[in-house]
């Protein structure tokens, strides 16, 4: 009986151990198993453009000048660097034509003699056309430079138009012989000439072929001619020679 109690008394002693030592670990918190691969970070662009959940998201600064302030039409008033020397019909005009050409460019001629002398007469003269001419003499043209001067220097006397018909219909002699001088001279006086020469070798010509040489390139212009039409607000610009018809 004593041996039965005393052995009894060693069990309950044991069990109450071994429930002292299981206890704790009843109440841990499983620890969560480590994902075998990371998963990768977003691209920093996505990161960047993703707001906050507290924020509010941020527009771009022009999407919100856009909806504030609409362009206003891009109107002749605000063309920069306008030679009122080489610009024809009214500033008012519901439609802007900026054409950059070189006098040596084929195809510069055939827009001249094709299209844009009916313009003149059809669209410029009545006011619903603003023709704006810009120089763009290309690299490649050993003379196109050496024209836009004398072209430059005959409208500030007021004979751009006369000069440049000269230009473009003598084109294929002088670009063999360089013989800008003798083309010019032909369609206009002896002292017309004198005022031409002093201009073109004056050295103020230059830095205004090249203000609309860098006005193409803000415009894209890789080939001549490109005419860039401005109309409502909108700007559409056109590579080559577009034919009357189309002009329409």
């Amino acid at each position: 009986m004593k041996r039965r109690r005393i052995l009894a008394g060693i069990l309950s002693v044991g069990f109450l151990g071994l429930g002292a030592l299981l206890l704790p670990s009843l109440h841990r918190s499983p620890v969560p198993s480590r994902p075998s691969a990371q998963p990768s970070a977003l691209p920093a662009a996505e990161t960047a453009a993703t707001p906050r959940a507290s924020e509010s998201p941020i527009l771009p600064a022009p999407v919100v000048e856009a909806k504030a302030a609409p362009r206003p039409p891009q109107s002749a008033a605000v063309l920069p660097d306008v030679d009122p020397h080489k610009a024809f019909g009214s500033k008012t005009a519901p439609v802007t034509m900026e054409v950059f050409s070189d006098y040596q460019c084929p195809a510069c001629k055939t827009l001249f003699t094709t299209t844009n002398r009916r313009l003149m007469d059809d669209y410029v003269s009545n006011g619903k056309v603003y023709l704006v001419h810009r120089d763009f003499p290309l690299p490649m043209h050993a003379y196109s430079r050496v024209a836009a001067r004398y072209a430059r220097a005959a409208a500030q006397l007021g004979k751009v138009e006369p000069v440049e018909q000269a230009l473009f219909q003598n084109q294929e002699k002088w670009e063999q012989n360089g013989d800008v001088d003798g083309t010019v001279a032909a369609v206009l006086s002896a002292a017309e000439m004198i005022k031409v020469r002093a201009l073109v070798k004056g050295g103020t010509l230059d830095p205004l072929i090249d203000k609309d040489y860098n006005l193409g390139q803000t415009y894209r212009v890789n080939q001549t001619p490109t005419t860039v039409f401005h109309s409502k607000g909108q700007t559409y610009p056109y590579s080559g020679v577009m034919t009357y018809d189309i002009l329409k």
